[in-house]
């Protein structure tokens, strides 16, 4: 189905509630995007429509498993909604919307990332890793994207919430993580207008 937005009601869950979805899961996965941003400031700085976690791609299947079957994977892709169960093997496959169907709401979004053991690495440009110290950290008991990655993610076409949320980020990134952003904007996305904002 495509995506309808008149139709295609988000009513996303907030931090806690994301938790809460995946006590003792094997899986590794974080929180991810905006939320990710405002959850290391301890603050909501900004109206979220949805929120969203990450995780690598072999992980998946065991995160889904974890869930409540209340609420109902779709592969997002291109515009549409389909069926995860056929595009799973996709390697355009990248983001997964889960629908809780008692609500008939839309309530997270899962975004596959890339990775090993050892790494974190940028899905769009895989010259760029990073120790998973690095990239994801613990926050109040929740798994979250160190703020560098996240900005990373928002730098190739940046709208005006990323610009928000670069703003609000800068205080909280140190020498060594804008340094690390730098470099990692001008070598993937050189043409954005970040390779100059970032101080």
């Amino acid at each position: 189905m495509r995506y309808d937005p008149q139709r295609h009601i988000w009513s996303a869950l907030s931090v806690g509630e994301v938790r809460s979805l995946f006590p003792g899961c094997p899986a590794r996965w974080w929180l991810s995007g905006g939320w990710a941003i405002d959850h290391w400031l301890e603050t909501t700085s900004r109206h979220h429509g949805d929120i969203d976690v990450s995780t690598l791609r072999p992980a998946l299947p065991a995160l889904l498993d974890s869930m409540s079957a209340r609420l109902r994977p779709f592969a997002a892709m291109n515009g549409h909604l389909l069926s995860l169960a056929e595009h799973l093997d996709d390697p355009a496959l990248h983001n997964i919307w889960l629908r809780d169907e008692k609500r008939d709401r839309w309530v997270l979004q899962i975004n596959l990332e890339d990775g090993d053991e050892a790494v974190w690495r940028y899905r769009r440009d895989p010259r760029i890793t990073l120790p998973w110290s690095r990239a994801v950290a613990p926050v109040r008991g929740v798994p979250t994207g160190t703020p560098a990655t996240q900005l990373l993610w928002k730098s190739r076409d940046p709208r005006t919430r990323d610009e928000h949320d670069l703003r609000i980020s800068q205080g909280i990134l140190d020498a060594e993580e804008r340094r690390w952003l730098r470099e990692a904007i001008r070598t993937a996305h050189p043409q954005s207008p970040w390779v100059r904002d970032v101080v």
